[in-house]
């Protein structure tokens, strides 16, 4: 059976339950963007210094080479693979949100859908832009400062991290992702640009950090006596002043725990599937652009590290990342980024290098953007949320009034974190977490709840067993088993909750207040002859 047939069997078509019969958007969306899209979703330029800096710290015993296979596989045989299978059957705008609320129940579709939409909007967009301006551009200026000696960029770096410069810059920010994002075409055109100059500046900056390792040293030296710093060989006694002590073996469970540093890069790779009602041939195309994306940025993630530990040396990466900030003595924090900076004099280098790891700190405000506005799409078709949210302009093909939303709660976040800069990212971690479990558990019961459109999908199955159960059954293990340590164990929620205590109240207010929205929507269009347990049936049309 066709795959069109098959939706259409299962209500795709609309049956009046929707606000409309389409969503007005339009399938084009290649491959290649799906790709790029979803790497920049992944972030792998700065989740691998977080990766580099903090993970040798914490579990010297550990191997960073071991934990990014064990993730990447993990991540894309297991939760993305689950995705793949449900976009490629069900291609919908709002992907996880239509998936669980058709295959679990309502209720649940809609709290995660609207956790997703929630911390989309009033964290990463207002976060991604925050973070430009107080460590990605600050950074990037003080290196190209202290690295050519025009010390009065270090000057510009110190001003633009001011609470008014942060506003202004993060407001142009997004203003520009909501201006590109509307206009459908330029964001498009846009984002294979700026990928293509953030891949260059990172290539760079391996190649720096591998063809002159042995120079390192002696730049390091040079850098940090520009601002009275830590020279090289000080950064070992300092890290066991601070408790640091390289380890001498291998320990498999050290090794394990490396994992959440992983996982903010491979655990990351679903965004495509939020945006399957606008790919190309999205039947064929979602499982190179969901698991292929997750396995070919592992691999490239893996490469990135067996380089940078061999030319550095894993004792000394853990000795810098274990010396706290003061202690270095140093204007910037170190990090991949200032270790291929300092290997070069040469400008036009600096430059690409800065330019690429600002763009990687950027990027993701828009991906992020994209993914809240298709899921308040399909939550205005749903009648969950007010209908004009779901409404796309005839003549851009894209949702102006969402992306409006998403702009304003950019906005907002940008606000809040300049007053609360030590908010974590603990809330927004458990809530993917959460999702991704719920995602799982809908994967275990598709074939057997909506079998039709499971064939439509392809029906693949191992061993007799439908392959999504057996990718759901392993999800639910594995990310459980990672949110546990996000929450007992007291180093790692230590390093991503400096506020947990706010981080889980604010997570329990989201998901109460959720609660609460979806209970007034249910009796307000009950009270208009419509019943919301009706359209849940149903699969929205494309």
């Amino acid at each position: 059976m066709a795959a069109g047939e098959a939706l259409d069997k299962a209500g795709g078509a609309g049956g009046g339950l929707f606000v409309r019969n389409a969503t007005g958007l339009v399938r084009q969306v290649s491959l290649s963007d799906m790709l790029i899209m979803n790497t920049i979703g992944m972030n792998l330029g700065i989740g691998v210094i977080f990766l580099i800096l903090q993970a040798q710290s914490f579990f010297p015993a550990g191997n960073m080479i071991v934990a990014v296979v064990i993730g990447t596989l993990l991540m894309g045989f297991t939760i993305t693979w689950v995705y793949s299978e449900f976009s490629s059957s069900m291609p919908r705008s709002g992907g996880d949100y239509v998936y669980v609320s058709r295959v679990l129940h309502p209720v649940l579709g809609w709290v995660l859908g609207w956790n997703q939409a929630v911390w989309l909007i009033f964290f990463w967009i207002g976060f991604n832009a925050w973070f430009v301006m107080t460590f990605a551009v600050p950074t990037t200026l003080q290196v190209l400062g202290y690295s050519t000696g025009h010390l009065g960029l270090v000057s510009v770096a110190e001003t633009i991290s001011k609470p008014v410069w942060i506003f202004i810059f993060g407001t142009v920010i997004n203003l520009f992702f909501a201006a590109v994002l509307i206009f459908r075409r330029a964001y498009w055109r846009y984002q294979r640009f700026a990928f293509l100059l953030a891949a260059l500046g990172l290539v760079i900056t391996v190649a720096l950090v591998m063809l002159r390792a042995g120079h390192f040293p002696a730049a390091w030296n040079s850098f940090a006596s520009k601002q009275h710093g830590l020279r090289y060989g000080q950064i070992l006694p300092a890290a066991a002043r601070a408790g640091y002590h390289p380890a001498s073996g291998f320990s498999f469970g050290a090794s394990l725990l490396m994992l959440p540093w992983v996982f903010f890069v491979v655990g990351y790779g679903v965004a495509p599937a939020q945006i399957s009602g606008e790919v190309k041939r999205a039947s064929k195309s979602m499982f190179w652009g969901l698991s292929g994306a997750v396995l070919i940025n592992g691999a490239v993630l893996a490469v990135i590290t067996l380089i940078v530990t061999l030319a550095l040396g894993t004792g000394w990466l853990g000795a810098v990342g274990a010396v706290p900030s003061a202690g270095l003595g140093l204007a910037v924090q170190p990090g991949l980024n200032l270790f291929g900076s300092i290997l070069t004099r040469n400008p036009i280098l600096l430059i690409l290098m800065g330019l690429g790891f600002v763009l990687w700190a950027l990027n993701p405000s828009a991906v992020s953007e994209l993914m809240a506005s298709r899921y308040m799409i399909a939550a205005g078709m749903d009648r969950v949320a007010p209908r004009w949210l779901s409404k796309v302009s005839d003549r851009f093909n894209t949702p102006v009034n969402a992306i409006i939303v998403c702009t304003i709660g950019g906005e907002l976040a940008i606000l809040a974190l300049i007053n609360f800069p030590e908010a974590s990212l603990l809330g927004a971690l458990l809530s993917q977490m959460v999702a991704y479990i719920l995602v799982g558990l809908a994967g275990v019961a598709f074939p057997y709840r909506l079998p039709q459109v499971w064939e439509s999908g392809g029906g693949r199955r191992l061993l007799g067993i439908p392959r999504i159960a057996v990718a759901g059954a392993a999800s639910v293990i594995v990310i459980a088993w990672m949110l546990i340590s996000f929450a007992v164990n007291p180093t790692i929620n230590g390093t991503f909750g400096v506020t947990r205590t706010l981080s889980l109240v604010v997570t329990l207010t989201v998901l109460i207040v959720g609660l609460i929205w979806y209970a007034v929507s249910f009796y307000f269009n009950r009270s208009r002859g419509i019943d919301l347990r009706d359209t849940y049936r149903e699969v929205p049309p494309e």
